[in-house]
Order: structure tokens, then sequence, then C-alpha cells
């Protein structure tokens, strides 16, 4: 048995890529925008994919972006794509305005949802603003699955609004099972090793 070659195997989950799936960030790449990242899948079909990352907040303040908005908190980086603009992802479904993503979660963003917010009309609504998204091209992210730079994982709704979100990867390869454990053993930055 070849311990490096088994260690660095990436073995497929088996889940289909589509719509409201997490992607769960392989630790032996050291990309920019997406080490250690876990995404949220929010379109998938054949002309492409797009997603947010649900892990990486910013140090930017919402009202310092949107000073008409009173709402407190940071944004996350959602991706590379079209950073300067506002996606909103959120539980209040209480319009047909609304992409549903997964269970229970929607994206977009509208002066209902803000006013919604501000004024805590619905205290358990969970809600998050990110800024920019993640896309992929006709064909990309299928290549990167092949590849072994990602692997798909079930949606878990506590990963989205987790209150820490510094631990969301490492919680989402626990719950890939046994066989992704060892990539908790893996650096940060792979080439400290």
């Amino acid at each position: 048995m070849d311990f490096e070659q088994d260690f660095l195997k990436v073995k497929p989950t088996g889940i289909p890529l589509q719509d409201g799936v997490m992607l769960v960030a392989v630790p032996f790449f050291n990309d920019t925008f997406f080490n250690r990242s876990v995404v949220l899948l929010t379109d998938y079909d054949s002309s492409g994919a797009a997603g947010l990352i649900v892990n990486r907040r910013t140090n930017v303040p919402i009202q310092e972006a949107k000073s008409d908005w009173r709402i407190d908190g940071k944004f996350f980086f959602g991706g590379p794509v079209k950073v300067e603009g506002i996606i909103a992802l959120h539980t209040f479904g209480g319009s047909g305005k609304y992409n549903p993503v997964a269970e229970g979660v929607y994206s977009g963003i509208d002066d209902m949802l803000i006013s919604m917010i501000e004024y805590n009309a619905i205290p358990t609504m969970k809600y998050r603003f990110y800024l920019g998204y993640s896309g992929w091209g006709e064909g990309q992210l299928d290549d990167e699955l092949e590849r072994g730079m990602w692997v798909v994982a079930e949606y878990r709704r506590e990963l989205l609004f987790c209150e820490n979100p510094a631990t969301v990867w490492e919680t989402a390869v626990r719950q890939l099972g046994p066989d992704y454990r060892h990539w908790l053993d893996v650096p940060v930055n792979v080439s400290e090793n």
C-alpha cells in the first residue's frame, strides 16, 4: 500500500451536483479564494454553476457599504465574482420574489427583507449578506470535482448560519465521515509542510 497515494486520494461522496448541496474544499490545494472553504451551491445546470462561500466573514461592516440600512454585522465573502454586488441568504420565505436555494433558505433582497431585519420582525429569522459570489463556467465545476478539488456534501443549515464560521470547514470534514478525517491533519498552507 502506498501511504502517500492513499493519503492524497479523494474519495467522491456520490452526492450529485445540484442546487442546494455544499462543496467542501479538498485541503491539498492552496487556492487563494477557496482554501478550506465550504460553498453552498445556489445554481447548477449545464451552462455552469454559482454558489457562496459560507465560512469567510469579512471585516467590512454592513453599514459601511449600506449606510441607509440599520443592520449591524459584517459582510461575508461569497467569492471572487462581482465583489461589488450584495447577495442575501435568509430564511424569510414570505415573498415570492426570493429564489429558493435549499430547504427553508432563499436568496434575494428587497426593501421588505431589509425592513424585516431592521425591525427584528421575525426573531428566529437567519440571514447573511455576501459580497461577491463563486462562479464556474460550463463544465468547469464538474472538471474540478473530477480533479479532486472538491467533494459534494449534503446541505446542512447549521453550517450555513454557524455563529463561528472559522469552524465550518472542520465541522463539514468531520460530517463527511472517517474517509476524510485525515484532511484535518493537513496544514492550512500545504507549502509549509
